[in-house]
């Protein structure tokens, strides 16, 4: 039976409660297949309510899969709990939901649902491979959450279970090392030292071993059990013929992350007439500053979450990129396979990952010559682009905070305070032995670190002791604001570099806020950054090559007052002169080199066009051009948003843009002609949009619908959709004209409501909105309302309200709330993802 042709049969049958179970399955199936989920999730829900069966659990199941499909997420939890409760072992249910729950936000309840499931033995028993998944699931968001040693116990029984878990060794022995319990390699139950090691991440590696050969073999072995073999280049390899070099970034750390501090001042100062900025993100949306700042650098920004590595590639040939740089590396989160389709003719890997990538296709790698000399090209598969002086791009427009005294952060006000805040898993037990034996040979000095968790400083200081120096020698940070941060190095004496994994931007920030760097360079890139960026600041006698002259150094300079002074005297002098934090000349010298390895097809003559919205400044609107409303939606919306959509047009766009000048303002309407000021157009129905429409819009912060929303068909279709689209914590302005405003339900008594162009009521509008129901249409679609404003027009006469009053109290109602509702002329609603 086709579904297509007959779903009334299926229907009648469900509605009956005689529609068999497989029947059911597939011809829902088929409805999703065909682009019908909506009717398939009411094919469900008249089963449920006509049929009564013990297998009504798998019924709710397949309901919430649909619900979560359409983006209706409040009623996916619902029915999961259902399958749930009619079947309490059903343990599947209680995955999706955990999983439904963690991509919500609601991390502690999506920990309850997995615990809910080893709390049920004797079925686990019976399922191994579910029974894993739950624990991998909890070890995996419990080390998200930075509830480290929860993570690794869980784990810990995972691999106890089954060793054959190569993903789970992973981030077993990644964990070890952010809780620094060394060894990190101890081999138990089935797990030997070989799979250890044999499975440590290309991430991991780079603190667990100064070996070069071995950071290239991890990586290696990562492309060969995780990368897959991509199709034929996409780039045309003789390259393009553009006058300006098109560089396109491709990153998921366009946000507050190490990578954008590094790079934001980049972006901003990059030549125009020499090149064209593109960023292909999958960046989570923190709604910070910084990202901010980095996306409205971009010329363009074009999100490819929702986009397959495959589309992806085929996206960023689309754009005739010259040189993709790969800021990702082989990190959290990183799609190498993106880089394998090859689709731009050069494509060079930076400051990301500071090792080899071994990624197919992957050219160039962006170094200098001291931190990756000659004799280490051989364990790279990527060709050096040697900047001059450092690989290392800085931002000068960090900014430190005020100063506070010694005791106002836990520090002794008269003693000698070395301090290092690299990541705790770059910590080693020989790095720690080294600070120890410096500890104890300068008695009036102590060590101030940072710890990821409580075990890890438990674990810190037991290790301290056990190396004979007192616990009260260690002092540990607490995270601050980033300005705080910065101005806490210059509480300190000597920043204390790890090996072999040094620190990179840790060490900038240290040096940006005049606090010395001490750093022991060895073989591998990753333990010669710090040596880079302190040649390149004029310090370079604070590089060591060997452990001994590293604690020797430390040491000598811990004793001697003078000679710490004439070197931070030197660091302040040379600071904002010195090639590390001279960011314009870093970016010419960097634009010189990419243009050495830029393509261009013989023979061909280039051209390029100018970008016409950012050719100019957007002025603000004259006076009086805007609306009551118009200023009234523009007051609602967040300063310093980065994206923003219109549904219906860009009336705002000119308005929104003269306040955020970098901020990028997409208008959706039926229509191709621009109003002006938008920097992107869609030009479809909002509610027809197909999913490279969607994939534009959904990187937006915010929502604007002026007096749109009541025009769409189905605006809680709409909602659901924008709701489960949008990639970080949406916000919703809309301006809702008022269906109990006084003067409609006077048109309404009369006889006289008649639907007209611009007028009252707007024959556009296809639904009618009051207070309560647009709250309420909100409310259901996933949004919370946190600011409604009313605009007022006319007022009625004394008789008008006298009239609406007694309706109220026929209709039992409250006939002062009712007045009250009935005198705005329209609603401006601010709402956001809940």
């Amino acid at each position: 039976m086709s579904v297509a042709a007959t779903p009334e049969a299926l229907f009648r049958q469900a509605e009956r409660g005689v529609l068999p179970l497989g029947e059911l399955f597939q011809g829902a199936q088929t409805l999703i297949d065909e682009g019908a989920p909506h009717a398939a999730i009411r094919l469900y829900e008249a089963w449920l309510e006509h049929t009564r069966s013990p297998l009504a659990y798998a019924v709710w199941f397949n309901l919430a899969i649909a619900y979560s499909g359409v983006g209706n997420d409040t009623s996916a939890e619902r029915a999961y709990i259902k399958a749930i409760s009619a079947n309490p072992r059903f343990i599947e249910a209680r995955l999706n939901l955990g999983t439904l729950y963690e991509r919500l936000g609601r991390p502690d309840d999506a920990l309850a649902a997995w615990q809910a499931i080893l709390a049920d033995g004797p079925n686990l028993a019976a399922q191994p491979k579910l029974h894993l998944q739950a624990l991998n699931n909890l070890g995996r968001l419990l080390e998200i959450l930075r509830r480290l040693p929860e993570a690794e116990e869980i784990l810990t029984h995972s691999l106890e279970l089954d060793p054959d878990q190569p993903n789970v060794i992973t981030h077993w022995v990644h964990l070890r090392q952010k809780l620094c319990r060394w060894p990190v390699y101890q081999p138990f139950g089935g797990v030997s030292l070989d799979m250890m090691r044999r499975h440590t991440s290309a991430l991991a590696m780079l603190g667990a071993s100064g070996d070069p050969a071995g950071q290239l073999a991890a990586s290696r072995h990562f492309i060969a059990e995780k990368v897959a073999e991509a199709g034929a280049a996409l780039a045309p390899p003789e390259g393009y013929p553009h006058k300006r070099v098109r560089i396109g970034y491709l990153s998921s750390d366009l946000c507050s992350h190490a990578v954008s501090i590094l790079t934001a001042e980049l972006y901003e100062l990059h030549d125009r007439s020499r090149v064209e900025v593109y960023a292909f993100s999958w960046s989570r949306e923190d709604n910070s500053p910084l990202r901010a700042r980095v996306v409205g650098a971009m010329d363009h920004y074009i999100r490819i979450d929702r986009m397959s590595d495959e589309e992806a590639a085929r996206c960023i040939r689309s754009h005739e990129i010259d040189v993709l740089v790969d800021l990702h590396g082989l990190t959290l989160g990183a799609r190498p396979e993106i880089l394998g389709w090859r689709p731009a003719p050069v494509q060079l890997t930076w400051l990301g990952f500071p090792g080899p990538t071994a990624i197919p296709g992957v050219d160039h790698v962006v170094a200098d010559a001291f931190v990756l000399p000659p004799e280490l090209e051989p364990h790279f598969t990527e060709q050096p682009l040697r900047m001059p002086h450092t690989f290392q791009v800085n931002d000068r427009q960090r900014a430190i905070g005020a100063t506070v005294d010694r005791a106002a952060s836990g520090l002794p006000a008269d003693r000698f305070v070395f301090c290092s805040f690299n990541s705790n898993f770059k910590i080693t037990p020989e790095v720690f032995g080294a600070w120890m034996r410096i500890l104890q040979r300068v008695p009036d000095s102590v060590l101030w670190i940072v710890a990821d968790s409580d075990a890890t400083r438990a674990n810190l200081l037991r290790e301290a002791q056990t190396r004979g120096v007192d616990s009260d020698r260690l002092l540990f940070a607490s995270r601050v604001a980033p300005a705080d941060y910065l101005a806490r190095f210059r509480l300190a004496d000597l920043f204390l570099d790890t090996h072999p994994f040094n620190g990179g931007t840790t060490a900038s920030d240290a040096l940006w806020a005049g606090l010395p760097v001490l750093t022991w360079a060895g073989q591998t890139f990753c333990s010669r950054m710090a040596g880079s960026l302190l040649h390149a600041v004029g310090l370079p006698e604070l590089v060591t090559h060997a452990l001994a002259d590293y604690e020797e150094t430390a040491v000598a300079l811990a004793t001697d007052p003078a000679r710490m002074a004439g070197l931070r005297a030197r660091l302040a002098a040379n600071r904002d002169a010195s090639p590390l934090f001279d960011t314009p000349r870093f970016v010419r010298d960097y634009e010189d080199l990419l243009a050495t390895v830029v393509k261009r097809p013989a023979g061909v003559p280039l051209s390029d066009e100018p970008d016409p919205i950012r050719a100019h400044a957007v002025p603000e609107p004259s006076p009086g051009q805007l609306s009551v409303q118009q200023n009234s939606m523009l007051a609602l919306m967040r300063p310093g948003m980065h994206s923003v959509v219109e549904v219906g047009g860009a009336t705002l766009a000119q308005a929104w843009r003269a306040r955020e000048p970098h901020s990028h303002f997409i208008a959706i309407a039926g229509d191709a002609a621009a109003d002006g000021w938008e920097t992107a157009r869609i030009v479809a129905d909002p509610e027809a949009m197909a999913a490279e429409h969607w994939r534009q819009a959904a990187p937006a912060q915010c929502w604007l619908f002026p007096e749109t929303l009541e025009r769409l068909r189905d605006p809680w279709a709409f909602l659901h959709q924008l709701r489960r689209q949008a990639l970080g914590r949406v916000e919703v302005i809309a301006c809702v004209n008022n269906a109990q405003n006084w003067l409609l339900q006077s048109l309404l008594a009369s006889g006289n409501f008649h639907y007209q162009a611009g007028g009252v009521p707007e024959r556009r509008s296809l639904h009618l909105f009051t207070r309560a129901s647009v709250a309420a249409l909100l409310r259901e679609c996933g949004f919370a309302v946190v600011e409604m404003t009313a605009v007022h027009a006319h007022q009625p006469t004394p008789a008008v309200l006298a009239a609406i009053g007694q309706l109220a109290a026929v209709a039992g109602t409250d006939p002062a709330l009712a007045q009250q509702d009935a005198l705005p002329y329209q609603y401006m609603v601010r709402a956001v993802a809940a």
